[in-house]
Order: C-alpha cells, then sequence, then structure tokens
C-alpha cells in the first residue's frame, strides 16, 4: 500500500514519535512525503509553534531522521500530474492548497493501493462538498490524522499511545481534548471520532507482539 503523507500529518506524527506505528497500523509499505517537509528551518518553526511550551529538539531530531528515511513523492509523478485532468479539476476549490492538491490528484488518477493521508480539516471538508462524487469512490482511502491515532491505538493499546502523546498533545486540537488530563480509552476513542472528518478505517489487528520498526525499511 502506498501512503501519500501531507505535510500537516507528517508532522504531527512526528512530533507524537509514532511515525512507524501509523505507518504499521495502516498497513502502508511505501509512504511518501511532500517536499515541503525538506525544510529543517520550516519544520523547525512549525514544530516549535505546535509544541508550545515543550522543548521541540528532541521532536526536530527524530523528524529530520523520519525526513531522511522517507522519500519525497517521486518528480516524474508530480510532472505528470500537473498536466492531469484531476489536477485541473482541484485547482479552484478553496481549501485545498497546493500540496494536497497534488497528492488529492495522484490518488484520483489511480487509487489503486494507495491511500491519502492529510491532518488540514479543511481539505477533507473541501473535497466532500464540492466533489461528492469523487468522495463517494475515494473516501475510503483518505485518511486523517484522527483516524491514523485511532488505528494506532486500536493495534498497540491506549497505554503505549497515551504515554507516547501525553507530554505532546498540543500538537493538535483534537488530540489536546481526547487526551487532556485525565485520559482514558474510552473517552479517547470517543473523541477522536467525534472529530474525525473522514471515514473510520478498518483495521485488522493481529496478535503480535510490539517489535520496533527499524527506519531502513524505507531506504
Amino acid at each position: 500500500m502506498i501512503g501519500l503523507f501531507d505535510r500537516d500529518v507528517f508532522l504531527k506524527l512526528c512530533c507524537c514519535n509514532l511515525w512507524f506505528e501509523a505507518v504499521d497500523a495502516l498497513a502502508v509499505t511505501q509512504p511518501y512525503r511532500l517536499a515541503a517537509t525538506s525544510s529543517a528551518r520550516s519544520n523547525r518553526k512549525k514544530i516549535t509553534q505546535m509544541l508550545g511550551d515543550v522543548d521541540p529538539e528532541e521532536t526536530l531530531q527524530r523528524t529530520q531522521e523520519i525526513v531522511d528515511a522517507v522519500p519525497v513523492v517521486p518528480d516524474d509523478l508530480i510532472d505528470q500530474i500537473y498536466e492531469s485532468a484531476a489536477f485541473q479539476e482541484l485547482s479552484d476549490i478553496d481549501g485545498i492548497d497546493g500540496g494536497e492538491q497534488v497528492l488529492a490528484a495522484i490518488l484520483i488518477d489511480d487509487p489503486e493501493g494507495r491511500v491519502l493521508l492529510s491532518g488540514d480539516k479543511r481539505f477533507v471538508q473541501a473535497f466532500r462538498e464540492n466533489l461528492p462524487d469523487r468522495w463517494d469512490a475515494l473516501g475510503d482511502s483518505i485518511i486523517s490524522f484522527e483516524a491514523c491515532m485511532l488505528a494506532i491505538e486500536d493495534r498497540y493499546g491506549f497505554d503505549f499511545l497515551v504515554e507516547r502523546v501525553l507530554p505532546v498533545r498540543h500538537c493538535d486540537g483534537s488530540l489536546r481534548i481526547a487526551v487532556g488530563h485525565q485520559p482514558n480509552a474510552e473517552g479517547f476513542r470517543e473523541a477522536m471520532t467525534s472529530f474525525n472528518p473522514c471515514r473510520i478505517v478498518d483495521v485488522v489487528v493481529e496478535e503480535v507482539a510490539f517489535v520496533e520498526v527499524e527506519v531502513d525499511i524505507f531506504k
């Protein structure tokens, strides 16, 4: 399964130290990121803003390691997308920025074996409202940050997830509310489900022990 990650969800998963768990829980075998995540300066500014009072240095180092390991969407794929009817179809829709326009056009042109992961609720809303037929056909392949977190919790358990996210819960508004100061599994699931703008991802969880995923699986 190819995973097309937008900048927002990519950085939030890095902040939460749940990148590898998300890839595993969603059965993504080949992740791609946008070129915008290659800028260490831009990532520092964004992550520092997302984390608020939390020291960003550990997160920034982890993010750079993941940036180094995960390839950017290939140039040849992007070049051909600029000329596609799908790209033009998305070009005049308010709420869909340039990066998500590219990723959505790639998904529309060839949806088989691909998912688009977005942390931008405005994109999801704009896609659903302006392209309802496309949404009906592709909605199962568009996965929000909330759906990512629900899939991780389903596979690895609430205790594992909350240990990772509690110190950095302010990186995302939905996560901050879902975890709160006295987190519990039922409240987390209810909150993330209610905030999720996409369809819920069905995840088949195997009874296996947790094994840390090595960075070089994406090289």
